[in-house]
C-alpha cells in the first residue's frame, strides 16, 4: 500500500474532510467568540458611560419647577461630581433647545472651532433624532450603537429635561477611541489565538483523523488487492470500536469471498472440462440470440466457425428449424429432441432448453447437439445387411427348394435330370456355406477376435499364396506374376488371417479379370510399412463405387458377382484383417482398364529400431 497519497487524493479523502471540518468548527467558534467579545467590550464601555451619567445626573436634584437653563448649565459646569464624567478630551455635553433645536451651549472642542460641522455630526445620532420631535414619546436616547464622524466615532446619551423656562435636550458625548484601543488589543490576542488554534486543529485533526482513516485506508487497499485476486493477508485490527468491528467483518468477508471464489473456480473448471471433453456439442446463446459459448464438440459437429458468426435465429434457419428466440422467450418452452436434422453431410439431433436469471426471467438458450451420423449410417447398414443376408440366403434356398420339389415330383426317374438338379443343389449349398462362413468371420471380427501373433516372412507367405492361385489363373489363361523389388523384412501378425487376406484379394483379381488377362503382385517397403500391391487389367470399378467396395455386401455388379459365387463380404473381411494388424487397404481403379489394391502392413518394431 502507498503510505502517502497524492495531494489531489488527499484533498478528496476522508482525512482531509475531517481536518477541514475541525478547522472550520474552530474558525467559526473563534469568530463567534470574536464578534461576541467585541460586542461585549463595547457594551461594557457604553453601559458604564450611561450608568455613570444617569446616576450622577439624578443626584443633582434639578427641579423643573424652579430651575432654569442657566441653573442647569451652572450645575453641569461647576458640580465636581458630574464634571469629571462629561468634561475632557473625549467627553462633552451639549444643551439643545428642544423647541427650535438650537444649540445653547456645548463643552466640545469642535463646537468652539466649527459650530456648523459640530451640529452636522451630532444630529447624525440616532439617540438625538429619536427625542427631537416635540410629540416624541421617547424621553431618553440610550441606544448603544455608535455614530460615525469625520472627527472620530462616538457614543452618546440623550436626556430631555423640562425646566421653568422651557424644555431642553442634554446630549452627552463619549469618544470611541478608548474602546477601540481596548478592542484592538483584544483582537490581536484573538487573531493570534485563531492562528494558533488553526495550526493546532490542523495537527490534532491530522493525528485524530489518521486513527480513523488509517484502518479505512488498509481496508481500501485490501479491497483493491481482492479485486486483483490477491487474498494473501488480513487487515490488522487496531481497536475494538466500530472501526475494529468493521475491520473484523471485512476480514471475515474476505475469507468467505476467497472460499466462495475457490469453490466457484473449481466448479467452473469442472464445467469447462466437462464441456470440453463431452461428445455432445453445446452452444449457449444470450437472450438476444448471440453466441456466448461453444465447446469443441459443437465446432466439430458443425464443421468450423459457423456458430461464431450466426445468431440463434439464423442458425435455426440454417438447420431448417422454424423457431425464433422470441418464441422461446414468450412461451418459456423447452424443445424436445429433434431427430435426424440433416446438416451438410451429417445428421444431427438437437435439443433446446432455456435458462433463467435470479428473477426467473429467461436469460438465454442452450442448444445440445448430438452427431448421430454414425448411428444413422449404422442403422442404414443394418437394414442393408439384413436385406442383403435375406436376399443372399433366399436365392439359393429358393433354388434348392425348387429343384428338390421337382425331384420329388418324379424327376428322380430321369437320371440325367436328377444328376443335373443335384449338382445345382450342391452348388447352392456350397454358396450358402461360404456365405455363412464369411458371416461368422465378420461376426468374430466385430466381437474382437484374438490374433495369434507371430513373426512372419511376408515374402514366403506371398509366394505361397501366389503359387496356390496359379492353377486358378492358368484355368483362365491368365498371367499371374510376382514382382519383388527388394529384400522383404519380417512382419508381426497372424499368419492364417494374413494368408486369408492375400488369398481373398488375389483371388478377387483373378475372378474379375477376363481370360488372357494379367495379374501382377508387387511387394515392396514404404516408410514403416510393407506394401502388397495387386494390379489387374480387368473390368475395373466405376469411380462412384470405389469408396464403397469395402462395405459389407456391396457389389458393383450384383448379378455378375452372384454368378461368380461371390458373397459381397470378401473385401470387407480383407479390410477388417488389415485394420486389426495396424495396417490399411485402399483401391485405385479405372473402368475398363483395371484395378489396383494396396495392402499396408506394419514392419516389426524391433527390426525398425535396429535399422
Amino acid at each position: 500500500m502507498k503510505k502517502y497519497i497524492s495531494r489531489a487524493a488527499f484533498r478528496s479523502s476522508i482525512q482531509w474532510r475531517l481536518v477541514a471540518i475541525l478547522i472550520l468548527i474552530i474558525f467559526v467558534l473563534v469568530s463567534v467568540f470574536w464578534v461576541f467579545l467585541n460586542f461585549q467590550v463595547e457594551s461594557i464601555f457604553y453601559t458604564d458611560f450611561k450608568t455613570n451619567i444617569e446616576t450622577n445626573y439624578n443626584a443633582l436634584g434639578i427641579s423643573e419647577d424652579t430651575a432654569t437653563k442657566d441653573d442647569l448649565l451652572n450645575v453641569l459646569q461647576t458640580n465636581p461630581v458630574i464634571t469629571g464624567l462629561i468634561r475632557g478630551e473625549d467627553k462633552s455635553f451639549t444643551i439643545i433647545d428642544r423647541e427650535n433645536n438650537k444649540i445653547i451651549y456645548s463643552s466640545d472642542s469642535l463646537y468652539q472651532q466649527d459650530r456648523v460641522e459640530f451640529r452636522s455630526e451630532i444630529f447624525k445620532s440616532e439617540n438625538l433624532i429619536s427625542v427631537l420631535p416635540l410629540d416624541s414619546p421617547v424621553r431618553v436616547g440610550e441606544k448603544q450603537a455608535y455614530t460615525r464622524s469625520s472627527n472620530g466615532d462616538f457614543y452618546d446619551y440623550v436626556i430631555t429635561q423640562k425646566l421653568k423656562d422651557g424644555e431642553y435636550i442634554l446630549f452627552f458625548k463619549y469618544g470611541r477611541d478608548k474602546a477601540m484601543n481596548v478592542l484592538d488589543k483584544f483582537n490581536r490576542v484573538i487573531l493570534g489565538s485563531l492562528v494558533f488554534s488553526v495550526f493546532a486543529a490542523l495537527l490534532i485533526g491530522l493525528l485524530l483523523s489518521r486513527t480513523i482513516t488509517h484502518p479505512i485506508y488498509e481496508i481500501m487497499h485490501r479491497a483493491e488487492k481482492i479485486t486483483d485476486g490477491e487474498f494473501g493477508y488480513a487487515v490488522e485490527v487496531h481497536s475494538d470500536d466500530e472501526l475494529g468491528k468493521l475491520t473484523k467483518t471485512f476480514n471475515f468477508m474476505s475469507a468467505r469471498l476467497k472460499s466462495m471464489l475457490t469453490e466457484i473456480t473449481s466448479e467452473k473448471k469442472k464445467v469447462e472440462t466437462i464441456l470440453h471433453y463431452m461428445t455432445d456439442g453445446i452452444i449457449a446463446y444470450n437472450r438476444a440470440g448471440e453466441v456466448i459459448h461453444t465447446n469443441p464438440a459443437a465446432m466439430e459437429i458443425l464443421g468450423g466457425k459457423l456458430t461464431e458468426i450466426l445468431p440463434f435465429d439464423e442458425f435455426m434457419e440454417t438447420l431448417g428449424i422454424d423457431l425464433k428466440i422470441l418464441q422461446i422467450d414468450q412461451d418459456r418452452m423447452i424443445w424436445q429432441p429433434l431427430h435426424k436434422i440433416q446438416y451438410l453431410d451429417k445428421y444431427i439431433r438437437i435439443q433446446l432448453a432455456a435458462f433463467t436469471d435470479e428473477n426467473n426471467a429467461i436469460d438465454g438458450i442452450i442448444a445440445v447437439l448430438q452427431d448421430i451420423t454414425e448411428e444413422h449410417n449404422l442403422e442404414k447398414m443394418r437394414r442393408e445387411f439384413v436385406a442383403n443376408v435375406s436376399h443372399e440366403l433366399k436365392t439359393p434356398l429358393t433354388s434348392v427348394k425348387s429343384y428338390t420339389e421337382t425331384l420329388l415330383d418324379g424327376a428322380l426317374q430321369d437320371s440325367a435330370t436328377a444328376e443335373h438338379f443335384l449338382g445345382v443343389i450342391n452348388e447352392e449349398t456350397d454358396r450358402m456355406t461360404r456365405l455363412v462362413k464369411d458371416l461368422l468371420t465378420l461376426s468374430q471380427h466385430d466381437g474382437g477376435i484374438k490374433l495369434n501373433m507371430d513373426d512372419i516372412s511376408i515374402y514366403d507367405l506371398t509366394c505361397s499364396c501366389v503359387e496356390r492361385l496359379k492353377r486358378e489363373a492358368q484355368a483362365k489363361n491368365q498371367e499371374l506374376k510376382l514382382n519383388i523389388k527388394q529384400n522383404m523384412p519380417i512382419i508381426r501378425g497372424d499368419r492364417h488371417r494374413i494368408d486369408q487376406l492375400l488369398i481373398n484379394i488375389i483371388g478377387n483379381a483373378i475372378k474379375y479379370t477376363p481370360e488372357r488377362g494379367r495379374i501382377t503382385v508387387q511387394l515392396y517397403c514404404e516408410r514403416d510399412y510393407v506394401i502388397i500391391g495387386v494390379e489387374d487389367n480387368g473390368i475395373g470399378i466405376p469411380e462412384q463405387d470405389l469408396n464403397r467396395i469395402f462395405e459389407r455386401f456391396y457389389r458393383v455388379d450384383k448379378a455378375r458377382s452372384r454368378q461368380m459365387g461371390g458373397t459381397g463380404l470378401g473385401l470387407a473381411i480383407a479390410k477388417e484383417i488389415a485394420v486389426l494388424h495396424g495396417g490399411n487397404i485402399s483401391a485405385k481403379s479405372k473402368l475398363g482398364k483395371g484395378t489396383q489394391i494396396y495392402i499396408e502392413l506394419p514392419i516389426k518394431k524391433r527390426q525398425l529400431q535396429a535399422t
